[in-house]
């Protein structure tokens, strides 16, 4: 892919104004009697569900068995992808305004320095890894469901549920022990690797210990290494890495010598680890929070059984490694959004959710795998191992391709649906070809690509343009600049469109002041070259900023076969 040009990430995070960007609610969630959502957890993914749910006039119920203030965090990086999805629900700025950009990997072999990797080399505005300390990314995300009216229930659990006809009665303790009997439409589990939905509905859960101990924390220490950085270091022991949190401190991760890591590991647990296989000063101080764990690996055999949906860690659970967890599970918050909302407000056919296993079940298991075997590499002790390992990773930081993969795949920028019954495209001319054969475009299944516009008054991010809720169809004009053919162009999409969403047109040429609303001008046809576009081409954008179609024609009723396809 090419790169963005994106330098900045903040500078490109603030709202325009002129786009609207969420709807209005229509109820609020403690008026929940009749809700037809019961979301089970209100952590990342609950509340990335919660929003794309309201912002779309659908107010679900929330419920949390835990606390509402809670500051412990292993979870801390978020991916470039996930801050795409911050900013699609504008909370990106602040998210950036709080954390700490990662822009490079090095690793060592006790004093050697191994391979710097370049985690910016990926096709995002966000071009980046941000440490954001997992409680930051929850107030975020609460602070903006509660604008769009949910109240999140804490310390109140599912205790039971039973689906009955067309619905499910979820009995739900609150605090105190008061009991509920409640009635929804749809159950949704995003409460954790030990969910209790899943148990409760029969899913099964395909499980596997990696026998990998860590130990982690959140310590003060005066080391001269960038703070922009993710060390890693390798020692005949074991590994140590680290990398800067918020407000000046370090977070360690370190896996256990033996089997057996302490329960609450303290000071003199990371400042042996830290002193015996790295360089760097083993005098530590102001331990913040610390804790121990053993790397094992979950995959639900469904995400969906009838009215009953799992998310999150509640589907699938890996290694820390590659910091994949959270933002895994609120991509499936993102791809499931918007279908629940349309099944639910418009009425359309509920087979539509199946989809959103067969699209996201194989992404968890990529997942999984490419976890496993980070995790293994990493902590392979052998001679060999190393050997191999420091070799390895001495090629791959020559490499630019390979880099480039690499921080593609941890901003999860590499996910695509590109197998999915929703997703398709069509070639109609063969003669000379559509789309370069130096730069593509996104194919039906990948995610969108950014980049700018004009205006008559001014630049916009075509990532603003699809804030608005529904549906993009971006009919790229190529040469054609005739008003009237423009015009006839959106009118006649927009028929098609039929209210799912809306219309926009990118012409190569000057745009007439005064012209048809919703026509951009590509002067330097930086867009057009991002999408690979050649003729007057469309591409229609899903809500989850995936290509759900493209045709390198004007070919209106394949869009409408597209919109036909959600019914079925």
């Amino acid at each position: 892919m090419g790169r963005s040009g994106f330098n900045d990430p903040a500078a490109f995070a603030v709202s325009n104004e002129r786009i609207g960007v969420n709807a209005q609610p229509r109820r609020r969630a403690s008026e929940h009697e009749g809700a037809e959502i019961l979301i089970v957890g209100a952590g990342p993914t609950g509340l990335v569900l919660a929003a794309e749910l309201a912002r779309r006039g659908v107010i679900p119920r929330v419920i949390d068995a835990g606390k509402a203030e809670v500051k412990e965090s292993r979870a801390v990086a978020v991916a470039a992808r996930s801050l795409e999805l911050l900013d699609d629900l504008g909370i990106a700025a602040a998210a950036l305004q709080r954390g700490i950009p990662l822009r490079r990997l090095n690793f060592h072999q006790d004093s050697t320095a191994l391979a710097e990797l370049d985690l910016t080399a990926l096709d995002s505005p966000f071009p980046i890894d941000l440490v954001l300390p997992q409680w930051q990314t929850v107030e975020l995300l609460r602070d903006k469901v509660e604008k769009l009216g949910v109240e999140v229930e804490w310390e109140t659990r599912l205790a039971s549920f039973r689906p009955d006809d067309g619905v499910v009665t979820a009995e739900i303790v609150h605090p105190g022990g008061r009991s509920e009997r409640f009635s929804t439409g749809w159950l949704i589990g995003c409460d954790g690797a030990h969910s209790t939905v899943r148990t409760a509905a029969g899913i099964g859960w395909e499980t596997a210990d990696l026998r990998r101990n860590f130990i982690l924390g959140d310590v003060a220490a005066d080391w001269d290494i960038p703070r922009d950085c993710f060390h890693v270091w390798f020692a005949k022991t074991g590994l140590v890495a680290v990398f800067p949190m918020p407000g000046g401190y370090w977070r360690i991760i370190t896996n256990a010598a033996d089997d057996h890591p302490p329960g609450r590991p303290g000071l003199i647990d990371f400042a042996a680890n830290v002193g015996e296989r790295t360089p760097l000063d083993p005098r530590l101080r102001d331990l913040q929070w610390s804790s121990a764990f053993v790397a094992r690996e979950g995959l639900a055999m469904q995400f969906r059984s009838g009215r009953v949906l799992l998310a999150g860690d509640a589907a699938h659970s890996h290694s820390p490694i590659g910091g994949q967890g959270m933002n895994t599970g609120m991509q499936d918050a993102y791809n499931l959004g918007w279908k629940l909302a349309l099944v639910v407000a418009d009425r359309r056919d509920p087979r539509l959710l199946d989809s959103y296993q067969s699209e996201r079940r194989p992404v968890a298991s990529s997942v999984i795998n490419a976890t496993s075997t980070a995790t293994r590499v990493a902590t392979g002790n052998a001679l060999v191992a190393r050997r191999v390992r420091r070799h390895a990773l001495r090629l791959f930081g020559e490499l630019n391709t390979a880099q480039q993969k690499f921080s593609n795949a941890l901003g999860e920028h590499l996910v695509n649906y590109r197998n999915s019954a929703l997703v398709y495209e069509h070639c109609v001319n063969a003669k000379p070809r559509p789309w370069s054969d130096s730069e593509t475009g996104p194919e039906a299944g990948e995610v969108v690509r950014d980049g700018y516009v004009e205006t008559a008054s001014g630049p916009v991010a075509l990532r603003h343009l699809f804030r608005a809720l529904g549906h993009h169809l971006l009919l790229f004009a190529a040469h054609e600049s005739r008003p009237d053919a423009l015009t006839e162009w959106k009118l006649h999409a927009e028929q098609v469109m039929a209210g799912n969403g809306q219309v926009h047109v990118i012409t190569r040429c000057h745009v007439a002041s005064g012209s048809t609303p919703g026509v951009y001008a590509d002067l330097r046809s930086d867009v057009h070259n991002r999408y690979g576009v050649r003729r007057p081409s469309l591409y229609l954008i899903r809500p989850d900023k995936y290509v759900g179609y493209r045709n390198d024609a004007m070919d209106f009723d394949r869009v409408r076969d597209y919109f036909h396809r959600l019914d079925t």
